[in-house]
């Protein structure tokens, strides 16, 4: 069973909104830099170029940090599975034959679109870049929100 109720906010977050819900705050959280990860070597060409894409963006919403790279690189690789298998499905089309029967069945590419595009949803949520995960973050200004974090994390 997976884990229950909504993704915890973090502490420095939760600190810089003035602490709604008035519980006490993890002061033992672990509070990686504030950096870009080192890309992986081991991404392919559609992988990287997704990595380079997402770096930036993430940092400016300071969400991105040295201890983030894994989740990154696979959303990356995701994002690389998806693209190819729908490429694949544009040129083999939705249903196919088998050689013996005859019969017609549905593309195999269907389920690895279905899963990937699930995954890729997923990590995507982790990083706040979709609508509603967005909802959930509450940022003054860029230049604000990185002093009060600052102030949050060292004190």
């Amino acid at each position: 069973m997976g884990l229950r109720g909504p993704a915890p906010i973090p502490t420095a977050i939760r600190s810089y909104e003035g602490n709604p819900g008035k519980r006490p705050l993890n002061e033992w959280e672990p509070q990686p830099k504030m950096v870009r990860p080192t890309m992986p070597r081991h991404l392919d060409a559609i992988a990287r170029k997704e990595w380079k894409r997402l770096c930036p963006m993430l940092l400016r919403l300071l969400v991105l940090t040295e201890a983030d790279g894994i989740a990154l690189a696979n959303l990356c690789v995701d994002y690389s599975i998806l693209q190819q298998a729908q490429e694949s499905l544009a040129k083999t089309g939705l249903l196919s034959k088998t050689a013996k029967t005859g019969m017609i069945h549905q593309s195999p590419l269907l389920n690895i679109i279905a899963v990937t595009t699930d995954r890729v949803t997923r990590g995507l949520r982790e990083f706040g870049l979709t609508p509603a995960s967005r909802t959930r973050l509450s940022i003054s200004s860029a230049e604000n929100s990185v002093d009060s974090i600052e102030r949050a994390l060292c004190g």
